[in-house]
């Protein structure tokens, strides 16, 4: 996906997230899920580092991975009973992360599931081509959700 498919199809489970959250959490700790989810969203990019045109980590390796992604989301999760806006912030920006390997995967390129080094593709979608489906399919749903759980 590219940069801004990317922001597009986070804030939109973001969005999503902070709906289904509202009726538990309120208002606000929904917003801040929304909100984290924008920079969350291009988080695996630029968690690569760049030197001048090159990056430390290399790309679609540990950043793009699965698994530290959702660790971080569950583990946020299960903080939000105690510290309900501090833990949707870090909610939102997994949700936001989650979203860009989400992206990522529909891609031919794909990205790595169970290890770093190894990646898998739902060849789903190209990459800057027909990316607006999957982004228009995940407004859709958070403009659903939003109506039928907070409005």
């Amino acid at each position: 996906m590219t940069g801004n498919a990317h922001r597009l199809f986070g804030l939109a489970l973001g969005a999503s997230a902070g709906a289904i959250m509202t009726p538990f959490y309120g208002g606000m700790s929904a917003l801040a899920v929304a909100a984290m989810a924008l920079p969350g969203s291009t988080a695996p990019d630029w968690l690569e580092i760049r030197i001048g045109p090159a990056t430390l980590i290399p790309h679609r390796t540990v950043t793009h991975w699965l698994l530290p992604w959702l660790g971080l989301a569950v583990a946020s999760a299960v903080w939000l009973p105690d510290a309900p806006l501090l833990a949707a912030l870090l909610f939102g920006f997994s949700v936001g992360g989650l979203s860009h390997v989400i992206g990522d995967a529909g891609t031919p390129l794909g990205v790595p599931v169970w290890h770093p080094a190894k990646r898998h593709s739902l060849k789903l979608w190209d990459g800057g081509t027909s990316e607006f489906w999957p982004v228009l399919l995940a407004w859709a749903i958070a403009a659903i959700l939003i109506r039928s759980l907070v409005l």
